[in-house]
């Protein structure tokens, strides 16, 4: 005789009251950079959002995650705007062959809100911040056609990866609505563009009305503090320092 084994390996535990109202859910990951979970964490602050479940699983790495004065679990769940807007939020990796499990486990717990649409932010890395900005966007044809009408250009091709692609990959499953959303991320330099651009966008598509003037404040402060260092060294190149001979060096 077989005994099935019936324990559950993940599962949503909710905190606090949960008053979730059709919401848009966001999710933000550890990926290939780390706007996705910078963006999230300006969301919540800027929209005095309140953590109410996080996700436990024997497939999540047992850590603790001390950011902004508190221990957290590292898989964290947060409400907003009276119940319309969930984030998603992980700082740590998941192993390739422990998503499945995980993302299943949370898709069907966000599925009993009947949920607007869940969107991923994820950031593409480049040497360089690009001279323009833009979101790219994820999705299926006809949200692309939408879309497009607010000015977000359609990836030219993407594979999403991680808890994000795991949890876009269930949404198709479940035909939960769904969409990505994607930006250049310099891996060299800060870039609180990306950040910038990603919340703008969220803007136009939900209109959250998430105040950016911080965020604002500081990539101007940014660009001039690097405009300054690239005047500077170009003044260098063009007007080089001469070089010491033995003369000069000892009078």
């Amino acid at each position: 005789m077989t005994v099935e084994n019936t324990e559950q390996i993940s599962e949503v535990v909710e905190m606090d009251k949960i008053n979730f109202d059709k919401p848009v859910v966001i999710g933000g990951f550890v990926g290939q950079t780390m706007v996705s979970i910078i963006a999230t964490s300006y969301i919540i602050s800027q929209l005095e959002m309140h953590q109410v479940a996080h996700m436990k699983s024997k497939l999540i790495p047992p850590v603790a995650v001390f950011v902004g004065g508190k221990l957290r679990h590292p898989f964290r769940i947060y409400s907003g705007l009276n119940g319309k807007l969930m984030i998603v939020q992980c700082e740590v990796p998941i192993k390739e062959e422990n998503l499945y499990d995980i993302s299943e486990s949370l898709i069907n717990w966000i599925e009993k809100f009947s949920p607007k649409e869940l969107v991923t932010l994820d950031g593409v890395p480049t040497q360089e911040p690009p001279e323009e900005r833009h979101t790219y966007l994820v999705a299926g044809s006809e949200r692309l056609k939408d879309l497009s009408k607010k000015g977000i250009a359609s990836a030219e091709s993407a594979v999403i990866f991680g808890i994000g692609g795991a949890l876009l990959n269930e949404c198709i499953i479940k035909k939960m609505p769904a969409i990505s959303l994607l930006t250049q991320v310099s891996s060299t330099l800060p870039d609180p563009d990306s950040v910038l651009t990603l919340i703008k966008s969220l803007n136009e598509i939900y209109d959250l009305k998430i105040q950016t003037g911080l965020l604002e404040k500081t990539v101007t402060q940014l660009h001039d503090e690097l405009e300054k260092v690239m005047k500077e060294y170009n003044e260098s190149q063009s007007n080089p320092a001469p070089k010491k001979t033995p003369e000069s060096m000892y009078g």
